[in-house]
């Protein structure tokens, strides 16, 4: 194995592999309990676990949407943005669908809940997150 990332992540542009990882690393801020269980469940959805002994990617209870969205209404709205974001690359390109649901139904009680929007259809998120670079 030559990546900490799952396959399926490292068949993504480059864009959306950026967004993705933007998610991994939760806020640093006390109780906030739900969204550091959802922030571990993305590493796992997406990474190896490099270090099985840290808390990295210790599994966790997984939160409702309701019990993450109550600790985010409190949050920088660019930390809230880049997370479902994340969550949106999950759901749109996990090979599980459970997982793919799991992780949509985040992403949408966000927008909805914490910026009172209806998310963006999936050909125009994806659009927006093109690779805007040539790469090998």
């Amino acid at each position: 194995m030559s990546s900490v990332l799952q396959p399926w992540v490292m068949k993504l542009g480059w864009k959306e592999q950026s967004i993705l990882m933007s998610g991994f690393r939760g806020p640093d801020y006390p109780n906030v309990p739900h969204i550091k269980a959802l922030n571990r469940w993305l590493r796992t959805m997406s990474q190896n676990n490099a270090d099985p002994s840290k808390d990295y990617m210790r599994p966790d209870a997984q939160p409702t949407e309701m019990e993450v969205c109550d600790e985010l209404e409190f949050l920088p709205a660019h930390y809230v943005h880049h997370f479902a974001d994340s969550l949106r690359i999950v759901a749109l390109h996990h090979p599980v669908s459970a997982t793919r649901e799991y992780a949509f139904g985040g992403h949408y009680r966000i927008a909805e809940e914490i910026f009172h929007f209806q998310p963006e259809s999936n050909e125009v998120f994806l659009f927006r997150h093109r690779d805007k670079v040539e790469h090998a």
